[in-house]
């Protein structure tokens, strides 16, 4: 593996992981001011904006990452700002819409289809969150594409988690507890802190560019929305289901041993964000093996950063899930369960980043389709037999298909590479 490649994936993984250590901070501090009941409430209003914001991004991340990459390796300056502009600009759109629709929707979604109305006032308040989070992702991908990894990192996801860290952290040495609805309030005030960050760093970015053809696709956008949120949907569903039918402190102790699994997560998209470039690089240059190459080693990587995590968790999972309160220490067989789940995720690498990066996008929206389908129907058997046990069991088999799935399909889209070169 290339040294930039190796240099990129160092720089992206301990941001990830500062912003896992913050995640983690910031679920501890809630978890033990307000219980697991306010851990609850707290992540499906989260969830609920984060699968919008996916919405409200329409993909285009992806889109600006291998369209400004390219542009920007070639010396094309003005069609990587009208790429930049022009995804910026749709996604505020799309993102102050949806996020409208969400708080106009709190009330009808927590009173007559939850039954949990104690939800509808965080949910209207997290809406706040939803264009600056898409807004954000936009941003990021947009500086990453330029090679400033250190910033790009630093902006989605560390930022924001960060900074709602240290607003409630100095909220409760002041108070010694937290108030409803300040965990809501200090993460979507923290988003839009964030974002307007972000923009001057993209006007100082593009300024003295040239003002060049836009070649952002819409349409290969949504394909690519459609693949992450449907990842976004099983993870939303499962909370919401769970708090439906069990209240939202089940939610809260899934979502807390979710958290866990969320660091073989970091390693995993982290990896997948910075090959991305190179990836994009590797097809231009009909380089179909080395992509599969990257991906491989990026796999074999992220498995063997990845191991210690996965023995900590199934030796010791009652241990770590009370660090949070021993009302969590019931969520210990879904941690394991999990955490087996995301490792096989990690190992197999960026294979989708893989197909997305060749603009074979549609072959990963219908796998993800399927597993999204696959992984709504285990929720609602196994969810009522094994309650939170249940949803890890199904997030775990939909991994498992998914994983195959995608690795046929990338055998597939090589072979026919080289059979025919001019198809790219």
């Amino acid at each position: 593996m290339k040294r930039g490649i190796a240099l990129d994936l160092l720089i992206g993984l301990g941001l990830k992981g500062t912003g896992a250590v913050a995640s983690f901070g910031l679920n501890l501090l809630i978890s033990r001011a307000m219980g697991a009941e306010g851990v609850g409430v707290y992540q499906i209003a989260l969830a609920t904006a984060t699968l919008l914001a996916v919405a409200s991004n329409i993909g285009l991340d992806t889109v600006v990452l291998r369209s400004v990459a390219v542009a920007w390796r070639k010396g094309e300056f003005g069609m990587a700002r009208a790429a930049i502009v022009r995804a910026l600009r749709v996604v505020a759109m799309f993102g102050l819409g949806i996020g409208l629709t969400m708080a106009l929707l709190a009330w009808p979604m927590t009173h007559l289809l939850m039954g949990q109305p104690d939800l509808q006032l965080p949910i209207m308040i997290m809406a706040i969150a939803v264009p600056a989070i898409a807004m954000v992702r936009t941003i990021s991908a947009s500086i990453r594409a330029t090679g400033n990894v250190f910033l790009s990192q630093s902006l989605d996801g560390i930022s924001y988690t960060g900074l709602t860290l240290l607003t409630l952290g100095g909220l409760w040495l002041w108070q010694g507890s937290l108030p409803p609805l300040a965990p809501e309030i200090a993460y979507a005030a923290s988003c839009v802190i964030i974002v307007l960050f972000g923009l001057t760093r993209i006007r100082k970015l593009i300024h003295g560019w040239p003002h060049g053809e836009q070649t952002v696709s819409l349409k290969s956008g949504f394909r690519i929305m459609v693949i992450y949120l449907a990842a976004f949907f099983c993870d939303w569903i499962a909370v919401v289901t769970l708090g439906t039918w069990h209240g939202p402190a089940e939610a809260g102790i899934y979502r807390v041993a979710v958290q866990f699994g969320l660091l073989f997560t970091l390693v995993r998209n982290s990896f997948d964000q910075m090959v991305g470039s190179h990836i994009a690089a590797r097809y231009a240059d009909r380089q179909y093996r080395g992509m599969l190459a990257i991906a491989r080693k990026t796999g074999l990587m992220g498995g063997a950063l990845c191991l210690p995590l996965l023995i900590a968790i199934v030796a010791y999972p009652e241990w770590l899930l009370g660090l949070f309160g021993p009302g969590f220490v019931r969520g210990a067989p879904a941690l394991v369960i999990l955490g087996i789940g995301q490792f096989i995720a990690v190992t197999v690498g960026p294979i989708g980043t893989v197909l997305d990066m060749a603009h074979r996008e549609h072959i990963a929206m219908r796998i993800e389709i399927g597993v999204t389908v696959m992984t709504v129907a285990l929720f609602l058997v196994l969810i009522p037999l094994y309650d939170l046990t249940g949803a890890a069991m199904a997030i775990t088999l939909a991994i498992l298909g998914r994983a195959v799935a995608l690795l046929v399909a990338n055998r597939a889209f090589i072979r026919d590479m080289e059979r025919a070169p001019d198809a790219a």
